[in-house]
């Protein structure tokens, strides 16, 4: 049965802009925006047909990777956060994210701090457990912040905080397929088991498939990747193979693309 924390109406997707070439990667290789736009638009054709309305946002082109929405937020039971990206070159992503939102959402944001840094990538919501990833992205000042925030929407809810290290965020190396079942990538190095959860690891070749974005029923995952395919089936998802070459080249993938509720 779908856990409901995974069950969506909603969403917000940005265009990417003709900039995004220029955006933070570990990767050293030629980006096709065109190419990109079209892998955008048939991931956002893949959510309307499972029943999901996305509100597009324009592109900011003087912001090369605020298509990667969810790092400046998170939507946690209908309810939007305004976070503080690690990356000092996108915390102009927040206000953005909030100009282009005023008149349809009424944000939550984080306590104000100088130290505290926190990306959405690092957020795992698991039904009334959240996992918040201390990473090279979101310290603990931050993740400590983010989960005071959380309380005041849930005072039950229990919280982890993960230190990790050997990938981006905490959704490059898991993601839920329901309240009990996480994918793994095994290239995650975490510094004590994770607190919750049994884990499906991936072969290693295959371990960047772990950031899949699962949704009613459904999970959008790596053409590419058929061993994942196999596995998301044998968890009662129907998998959706899209090609997303030019956004894995900029070290992003599924879920950093959009933010649902």
């Amino acid at each position: 049965m779908q856990s409901n924390f995974l069950n969506f109406k909603s969403g917000i997707a940005r265009t990417p802009p003709c900039s995004m070439a220029q955006g933070i990667t570990t990767q050293n290789i030629t980006i096709d925006v065109d190419l990109a736009r079209e892998q955008h638009h048939q991931y956002l054709t893949a959510l309307n047909e499972l029943g999901i309305s996305i509100s597009l946002l324009e592109p900011e082109e003087s912001l090369p990777d605020s298509h990667f929405v969810e790092d400046a937020a998170i939507i946690y039971k209908e309810q939007p956060i305004l976070l503080r990206p690690g990356a000092l070159e996108r915390r102009n992503e927040v206000e953005c994210l909030r100009n282009s939102l005023k008149a349809q959402l009424k944000f939550l944001e984080l306590e104000k701090s100088d130290e505290g840094t926190v990306d959405g990538g690092d957020v795992l919501l698991m039904g009334e457990h959240v996992l918040i990833g201390i990473s090279y992205r979101t310290n603990l000042v931050g993740a400590e912040a983010l989960a005071a925030v959380l309380r005041t929407i849930n005072p039950h809810l229990t919280i982890h905080f993960i230190e990790f290290s050997g990938v981006l965020h905490l959704k490059s190396g898991f993601v839920a397929l329901n309240d009990k079942l996480l994918l793994g990538n095994p290239h995650i190095k975490l510094k004590r088991p994770l607190p919750i959860g049994e884990v499906i690891w991936l072969p290693a070749e295959e371990g960047y498939a772990a950031n899949t974005l699962v949704a009613n029923g459904a999970a959008l995952v790596f053409a590419e990747c058929t061993t994942t395919q196999a596995i998301l089936k044998q968890a009662k998802l129907k998998p959706i193979p899209l090609d997303m070459s030019e956004f894995r080249k900029m070290d992003g993938s599924f879920t950093c693309l959009s933010l649902l509720w």
